[in-house]
């Protein structure tokens, strides 16, 4: 948890320290979704981004801005981003249900 109004620096900086399979991002406010296209393509351009599943969500968000920006998922609330987390994990570690 970074918590809010985070450089895209600051993102680099918590991925190389924890390494994590999933990043998540949310926006309350329609003034910050932009950010998370920032903070995507900045992981394009480090050449990093398809090392991690990247999910977005947020109460002005939707599928169409997820896709907008790059993200591998946009989740509508917390309990879809933990099923939509665990999918992703099962297909990374080839888990059949």
């Amino acid at each position: 948890d970074l918590g809010i109004n985070n450089a895209v620096e600051k993102y680099l900086e918590a991925i190389e320290q924890h390494q994590p399979d999933i990043i998540g991002m949310s926006a309350l406010l329609t003034t910050t979704m932009p950010y998370m296209k920032v903070v995507i393509d900045t992981m394009k351009e480090k050449g990093i981004r398809d090392d991690y599943v990247v999910l977005v969500g947020g109460a002005p968000l939707n599928e169409e801005f997820g896709k907008a920006v790059g993200a591998d998922a946009y989740c509508r609330d917390a309990a879809v981003a933990v099923e939509t987390a665990k999918d992703f994990m099962k297909r990374k570690h080839n888990v059949r249900t």
